[in-house]
């Protein structure tokens, strides 16, 4: 009698294997130090695009702030070891929380964690941990909104450093974080309106459709097509809207936070 054939298994792509190597690796070296560590955004959501969509991971340190220090060496050695890796250098974005951090109070007064990385985490998948960290906060609409207008600023402080430290000759990478940081801008404005249900890919239409502020459209859309592999006849002129895109959006977020 024939063996019953076996159904043809997925190979996994670059997601998941990095999803899988990652994990296994903190578990094995920091383990006992960490409180959580996630899978959020686009990968997490099962909508990202593979290719360009990072792969982004929270880390969440436990409360003792006695070996912190060492910690954080340790984790920095296992992120280099796979930003050294040619197949995870472009997708890996891991960012590092401690415990402590994560109270309204902290939240408040942090300029690192804000009330859009709370909201972002407790969406997220948990890799290592017994309780997702993120869940012992409550996310109102104001405090979203102060957390939108904090991520806006950080990305508009972003290009403005691109502008400064980017050298004749890399106009494309001025470019690349001109493009990242509008869509970013988009996404906040999004959220500071109250919209949850978008990923940075569909951002641009739904921009479109629910934002009647004096900031072009065509900007954003730009953005997503020149990071899915459109040319730019003027990348300096694109990162320049794309500064100017940003300051609009910051400027009606300061006007209306309440």
């Amino acid at each position: 009698m024939s063996a019953t054939p076996s159904k043809p298994r997925k190979l996994p792509d670059e997601y998941d294997a990095l999803v899988m190597k990652l994990t296994m690796k903190l578990k094995k070296e920091v383990g006992s130090e960490i409180a959580a560590f996630l899978l959020v955004g686009s990968v997490a959501q099962k909508n990202y695009i593979r290719g360009d969509s990072d792969c982004d991971f929270y880390l969440v340190i436990k409360k003792d702030r006695k070996n912190q220090v060492e910690i954080l060496q340790k984790i920095a050695k296992i992120k280099a070891e796979f930003e050294n890796d040619p197949q995870y250098s472009s997708i890996l974005d891991l960012m590092v929380f401690f415990e402590e951090d994560l109270t309204e109070a902290n939240v408040n007064v942090s300029s690192i964690v804000n009330w859009v990385h709370i909201w972002t985490g407790q969406q997220g998948e948990l890799k290592i941990g017994s309780e997702n960290p993120f869940m012992k906060l409550k996310v109102t609409e104001a405090n979203l909104k102060k957390g939108a207008t904090q991520m806006c600023l950080d990305n508009v402080f972003l290009m403005r450093d691109g502008f400064l430290n980017t050298h004749p000759g890399n106009e494309d990478e001025l470019a690349f974080y001109g493009s990242d940081a509008a869509i970013a801008c988009a996404q906040a404005l999004l959220i500071f309106m109250g919209e949850k249900g978008f990923n940075r890919y569909n951002v641009p239409e739904l921009f479109a459709e629910k934002v009647k502020i004096k900031a072009d459209p065509k900007v954003v859309i730009d953005a997503r097509d020149y990071r899915l592999g459109a040319k730019l006849d003027n990348p300096i002129e694109f990162a320049e809207k794309c500064y100017d895109f940003g300051w609009a959006i910051l400027e009606y977020m300061l006007k209306n936070i309440k």
